[in-house]
């Protein structure tokens, strides 16, 4: 039986005790420890929120399991709270669509034409393109378009991260053997102290059980960077700022 996750007690920069939702469902386990036992940790001010490929077309085919419905509700909580903060930090999203229907930036023969034709021919104005609704955003985030896995693919995301001097990157995303492994390899290499955030990663199915865990558990952290709770990241989310940049 699922835990109810506690959304108000997310919303509040003084409950670092929130409850997220519990699943050991295959692509989705809230039960991944952490590999940060800083219990100060904090994201200092230079730090920036990156919620990947949170699109339609990704989270309507977990959106109807309880694994989805729990990725979903942590996720949306996790950026209403981010979204609270005075000022709101540098918050990043991601979508995954094409110049127009024929897809000039793929083509057939290309490794990535078998995950982008799941998408069908997505365009901006493609409805499987936009952000999932449970997901909301505030005139100060940024959108960025991309065509492959890595979250900086074909836009300004090192450009932005760059000139507003960030140094720290939280991520969330669908899904983890993708987008969130791909870039989390990227900025590590770019010198990001890099957080992903357990709660917040899923893997679209088909999955083979225990993917999602052996990447939050060994991969990932063999590099190192960080994997973390949502309750450590709303708890460090406190801690930090105000966000400058």
């Amino acid at each position: 039986m699922y835990t109810s996750f506690v959304a108000t007690a997310l919303l509040s920069c003084f409950a670092s005790t929130a409850l997220s939702q519990s699943t050991t469902l295959p692509g989705y386990d809230s039960n991944v420890p952490s590999t940060t036992t800083n219990a100060s940790l904090s994201f200092g001010q230079h730090y920036a929120v990156l919620n990947l490929d949170l699109i339609e077309g990704l989270v309507s085919g977990i959106n109807t399991t309880a694994a989805g419905q729990a990725f979903i509700t942590n996720t949306a909580n996790w950026i209403d709270t981010v979204h609270q903060q005075t000022p709101p930090p540098l918050s990043i999203f991601t979508r995954i669509y094409f110049s127009n229907a024929q897809r000039p930036e793929i083509a057939p023969s290309d490794p990535f034409f078998q995950v982008a034709v799941s998408l069908g021919n997505a365009t901006a104005t493609s409805p499987q393109s936009q952000l999932y609704h449970a997901f909301s955003t505030i005139p100060a985030d940024v959108v960025l378009r991309k065509s492959r896995y890595y979250a900086g693919d074909g836009n300004s995301l090192e450009e932005i991260l760059s000139s507003q001097k960030i140094d720290t990157v939280i991520l969330s995303g669908i899904r983890t053997s993708g987008v969130i492994l791909s870039t989390v390899y990227r900025l590590f290499d770019l010198n990001y102290n890099v957080y992903v955030i357990s709660n917040n990663t899923i893997e679209t199915p088909p999955d083979t059980p225990g993917i999602n865990a052996a990447i939050l558990e060994g991969i990932i952290p063999k590099l190192p960077a960080s994997v973390i709770t949502i309750e450590q990241a709303t708890a460090a989310l406190c801690r930090s700022g105000p966000a400058v940049y």
